[in-house]
């Protein structure tokens, strides 16, 4: 797949991520390394819990919808994050359970302090296979644009006067009200 700049967006773009498994080895390492709660930890356990059985930790759903983000929209050198808003959980994530993430482009702008990226906005709704929402969020990210050359300048008195003339058009299709 091609790499993605900010200029292939458009607001209202949609993106579907290929599907990943959650083990319950992987779902309970990382919960050893990051989250280490009893209903993440242990089967037997998390029966006793709210949760009636292994769940896997909301950062870990988070993590794999990064992963899938990351994936499927292929940002050239990146996206940098700036930000996620409205992180939230719905349904637990359970062993065995298949993940999908589809993202939407809600805005775009070109940075102000750094021209040659831009600020997209987006919203993530990560599903299992059940099509049970089981995290949404917003987020903002800088991407980087496309790099256009410039022209070649070869002849600085023809780019004066083409400077000079392009002045004056603008000065004649535009003139200044009295």
């Amino acid at each position: 797949m091609k790499a993605r700049y900010f200029d292939d967006l458009k607001i209202g773009d949609r993106f579907k991520s290929e599907p990943v498994r959650v083990t319950e080895k992987k779902l309970i390492e990382f919960s050893r390394k990051f989250d280490p709660q009893m209903f993440h930890l242990s089967r037997k356990e998390a029966q006793q819990t709210i949760f009636k059985g292994l769940t896997a930790s909301g950062w870990h759903t988070a993590a794999l919808t990064m992963r899938l983000f990351v994936q499927t929209l292929n940002f050239a050198k990146g996206a940098i994050g700036l930000g996620v808003d409205n992180l939230r959980w719905p349904h637990a994530v359970r062993p065995g359970d298949v993940l999908t993430v589809e993202t939407k482009i809600l805005r775009l702008r070109v940075s102000r302090s750094r021209p040659r990226y831009g600020i997209i906005r987006l919203r993530n709704v990560t599903t299992n296979q059940r099509g049970e929402v089981v995290q949404t969020m917003l987020a903002s990210a800088m991407v980087r644009r496309r790099l256009r050359r410039r022209p070649l300048i070869t002849d600085r008195k023809k780019t004066r006067r083409a400077l000079r003339e392009s002045k004056r058009s603008e000065d004649i299709s535009h003139p200044a009200s009295s």
